[in-house]
């Protein structure tokens, strides 16, 4: 489930990935660091489906500004390692660093079948820990993503879909003693974001417009993305969306972990799209054989949802559709996502 053709020109292409830091914001908080506590459920269920990808669930531990904590700390000594990244390193940069634990799911169409058709999607596990750097300005974010993982049985797909299907009383997938096999995963992607235009209106309100690009590497994804997004709201915080290649757009990145009003309203809708070289889920493992379909160059995706903040807390709900990722797709892949997060 990745990418159409990239929507964006080469031009703004270049400009983005050159953009370096220039004076930042004032860091908030800076006598009390704070960390923000993000849960991720993904689900096809929100939108009544129940194939290709099924679910995914996430728990992201992120930092405050790597300078409001004391030399020799090891999120200072995390960040200096990573520091030959292009602006990881930039004095002028405010730099964040999260940490990520995950699992994904995918199954075909079909759950029924002990074999599941071969021209279908596979059914796979994959378990992972991401560690992402941020580097940002007023208008731009630069993102760098470390994914640490394995695909197959030790992911334990099998055995967490099984018990929710039997909780919620959902049919049981029959078709996992086929799945992908264990293979270690190891991913690097980039992402940059820009905030391209900005305008207040009344009473508190804003709006703003946002490119994006970005590239991976790696036996999970390997190809490059771009896309766009537009959001409306109140009392807008200083974060910046990122691409994700699970949810397309991924709007619940904020960096800063709170802000200066009590509450903030907004809306977002975003497009775009992904040129895949590799993708693990479709295309199987690397080094060892494995079920695969023949997946698309070009995937397409739109991204629809909404956030509210108050104080603290942060609920976000995002509905995310793809156009088909594989020559033989039987459903199109839409999902929705809910996000929770509190700083503290």
């Amino acid at each position: 489930m990745l990418p159409c053709q990239l929507p964006l020109s080469w031009t703004v292409t270049i400009l983005l990935l050159t953009t370096g830091c220039s004076a930042p914001r004032a860091t908030t908080n800076q006598s009390n660091p704070r960390t923000t506590i993000s849960w991720t459920l993904e689900n096809d269920t929100f939108t009544g489906s129940d194939n290709n990808y099924t679910k995914g669930l996430g728990l992201t531990f992120q930092s405050a500004e790597h300078r409001n904590y004391t030399e020799g700390s090891l999120q200072r000594r995390w960040v200096d390692f990573w520091s030959f990244l292009p602006h990881i390193g930039n004095a002028n940069c405010q730099v964040f660093s999260a940490w990520t634990i995950g699992q994904e799911i995918f199954t075909p169409d079909d759950i029924g079948p002990a074999v599941p058709p071969a021209d279908d999607q596979p059914y796979a596990g994959v378990l992972f820990l991401d560690s992402t750097l941020y580097a940002r300005t007023r208008k731009v974010t630069h993102a760098w993503n470390l994914r640490l993982g394995v695909v197959g049985p030790a992911a334990q797909a099998k055995e967490v879909q099984k018990k929710v299907h039997s909780l919620i009383g959902s049919a049981e997938p029959l078709g996992w003693g086929s799945q992908l096999p264990n293979e270690p995963i190891l991913n690097v992607d980039y992402t940059v974001g820009y905030e391209l235009f900005t305008r207040d209106l009344s009473d508190n309100a804003q709006l703003r417009l946002v490119p994006l690009v970005g590239a991976g590497v790696g036996n999970y994804f390997t190809g490059a993305s771009a896309a766009v997004y537009g959001e409306l709201g109140w009392n807008l915080p200083a974060s910046i969306g990122l691409l994700s290649v699970r949810r397309g757009v991924d709007p619940f990145v904020d960096i800063e972990g709170g802000f200066d009003e009590y509450w903030s309203l907004s809306t977002y809708i975003g497009a775009g799209g992904f040129a895949v070289g590799h993708y693990l889920p479709l295309d199987g493992t690397v080094f060892r054989d494995s079920p695969s379909v023949d997946s698309k160059s070009s995937v397409g995706f739109v991204s629809i949802g909404a956030t509210l903040r108050v104080s603290d807390c942060t609920v976000g709900y995002l509905l995310t559709s793809f156009t088909d990722s594989f020559e033989t797709q039987r459903q199109s892949t839409d999902y929705g996502t809910l996000n929770i997060s509190w700083a503290f």
